[in-house]
């Protein structure tokens, strides 16, 4: 996972039009410029904090960034671009603002002319509404347990359509103006207007409503517990706002084509001087009644919803009462479903992320009894953050449990990326890999970690799962490569003892790694026959390649190397295009005193 903003590497190496999707060659015009930098809006944002969530490492999110950018779905919307993100949290604000005043307005009858505020606003929110259903045809989306991202326009336009699209369109749609335009009705003496309720169609989106707001609060940097909270608190408000306005409705519905009837608790409302004509009153078109008559309704009906009385009256009418007895077990539902959900955040149902909470706030205890430095204390909770992925628990304590058959399963499960991206690995029988499954360790190494120096001996092979790491050459530590997901080094290890390393590694950012120690593996006779032929082979390829790419970024090879950035035309890039940025503020002589 990268952490934009821990270090900063000066890389030396010269960024190919291959390792960097939708880069500016020179000599583009300034449309096609204008272009390159409007598509950016609609790839991958690899500054974004949820794609660094969802994305373990950053050659894993560039790798993303690269398909979608060159591949045949370049015109599709990625789910983790900048234009994504902000029409997600526009259409959140524009949900709750809707899910707010549209039983507001439909309910209490506002008054129903063009110029109306309210009504100006339900038709730009319809509008907005509208434009994000064709948007979301357009947008990809993720499979939370495959973590697949899908891009195909065939794919998406049939999983939206089985699922919310049509809801979404028939409640975006005008109604309103659609009535004052061709049908010449009274809204308070019409049951037609019941046709306006196809627009709580909008209700069905009330759970991504939420997860949206989640993201936004992981975005801002709100802790679980807190964002849970908040999450609890608005639903009760939605749910008292909505059930005032059910209860004023119902009663105004049921009587539409009658007055109102004098023992009605709406009565209650008006003057003692007005009750003669509550109807006439109640439907009067005034906005200030309106509002009062609002805030009294939620009022009785907060009395109703949490069980502490019948407000200001009782309630006489059978229509009245039931509503009242819909809205009481609706009230004490939620509440109890409140209080569990709190209670949740300190029990034992919750107890890897209370335990979780419990390490970090043992750290800064920790820190300051050792006399430890600001800066280390951000690596240990950086390197907590990763490994336990806000989950605590003990992997030792659960893989001790199981049996052999099935730890070996859980750890080939546990392994399979690095079985499916490392070709030193593919062939082999399944003996080979179940003889050294169980002897893989996994290591977790934060960005400026030096994972092994030039010189020392070489007592295991390493295996990258996630991260990017740098390679330096020889004494004079001169960066040659990077090593990213599925790349191996120090394959030696295996087949000679106390072969020194010729390279120096260290990690640009957090990297994940398996090791096989040579100590382990050689009792495994199958692994090390099939082995080391091929390990040899591909040992000296790789001695040559860092061989040449060492000449190639020395002064010695600086010519051709001149000769071949003029040809492909990146002689005239700024300086700042080829650098690849983790940090502001380290310095590449971080990396020389640790290698030294």
């Amino acid at each position: 996972m990268v952490k934009q903003g821990y270090f900063d590497h000066e890389c030396d190496l010269v960024i190919t039009a291959d390792s960097c999707a939708l880069e500016l060659p020179p000599y583009l015009p300034k449309y096609k410029r204008w272009f390159f930098s409007l598509r950016k809006f609609f790839v991958v944002d690899e500054n974004s904090s949820r794609a660094r969530r969802f994305f373990r490492s950053h050659a894993t999110l560039m790798a993303e960034k690269k398909r979608h950018a060159e591949g045949e779905y370049y015109r599709t919307i990625h789910p983790f671009s900048k234009f994504a993100i902000f029409m997600e949290r526009t259409i959140c604000i524009f949900w709750m603002m809707s899910f707010f005043f549209d039983p507001f307005r439909s309910s209490f009858f506002l008054p129903c002319d063009n110029s109306h505020f309210l009504f100006k606003m339900e038709l730009f929110s319809d509008l907005v509404f509208l434009i994000n259903v064709a948007l979301t045809c357009f947008t990809g989306y993720c499979v939370p347990l495959t973590k697949e991202i899908v891009l195909s326009p065939k794919r998406i336009v049939k999983t939206k359509a089985i699922s919310f699209l049509i809801p979404e369109i028939l409640a975006s749609l005008p109604y309103k103006t659609i009535q004052l335009s061709y049908f010449k009705v009274n809204p308070r003496k019409s049951r037609i207007t019941i046709i306006f309720a196809i627009r709580f169609l909008r209700y069905l989106r009330l759970i991504d409503m939420i997860r949206y707001l989640k993201n936004i609060f992981y975005d801002l940097k709100i802790g679980e517990s807190l964002g849970t909270v908040l999450v609890t608190f608005l639903m009760l408000f939605y749910l008292i706002h909505w059930s005032a306005c059910f209860m004023y409705s119902v009663t105004m519905c049921y009587y539409t084509w009658d007055e109102l009837p004098m023992n009605t608790w709406l009565i209650d409302i008006q003057e003692d001087d007005d009750k003669d004509n509550v109807h006439a009153l109640l439907c009067s078109g005034t906005a200030n009644r309106f509002f009062d008559t609002y805030v009294i309704v939620l009022i009785g009906t907060t009395c109703h919803f949490l069980g502490a009385g019948d407000g200001y009256r009782n309630k006489e009418l059978l229509i009245e009462k039931v509503t009242c007895s819909f809205v009481l077990i609706c009230g004490m539902t939620y509440c109890n479903y409140a209080v569990a959900k709190i209670f949740e955040l300190f029990g034992s149902v919750n107890i890897s992320e209370s335990k979780y909470q419990e390490l970090l706030y043992q750290v800064p205890d920790y820190v300051r009894s050792k006399n430890l430095s600001e800066e280390l204390k951000k690596r240990l909770i950086l390197y907590y953050e990763y490994k336990f992925q806000r989950r605590y628990f003990k992997e030792e304590e659960i893989l001790s449990t199981l049996s052999e058959h099935l730890r070996c399963e859980v750890l080939l499960y546990t392994c399979k990326p690095i079985l499916q991206r490392v070709p030193l690995l593919q062939g082999l029988s399944k003996g080979v890999i179940g003889s050294i499954i169980g002897y893989l360790k996994k290591e977790i190494y934060l960005p400026n970690d030096v994972v092994i120096k030039h010189g020392e001996p070489m007592t295991k092979m390493f295996w990258v799962s996630h991260g990017t790491l740098a390679v330096y050459y020889g004494p004079s530590a001169t960066e040659i490569l990077h090593f990213e997901d599925g790349d191996h080094f120090c394959d030696n290890a295996m087949i000679r003892k106390g072969t020194q390393c010729i390279l120096s590694v260290v990690a640009l950012e957090i990297t994940e790694v398996f090791t096989l120690a040579r100590r382990d593996v050689k009792h495994c006779t199958l692994f090390l026959k099939e082995m080391t032929e091929r390990i040899t082979r591909i040992g000296r390829e790789k001695s040559k390649l860092y061989k040449s790419l060492y000449d190639m970024m020395t002064d010695e090879g600086m010519q051709n190397r001149v000769l071949a950035d003029l040809r492909k035309g990146r002689i005239l890039e700024r300086e700042s295009w080829r650098r690849k940025r983790y940090k502001k503020g380290a310095k590449r002589s971080v990396y020389d005193k640790k290698l030294k």
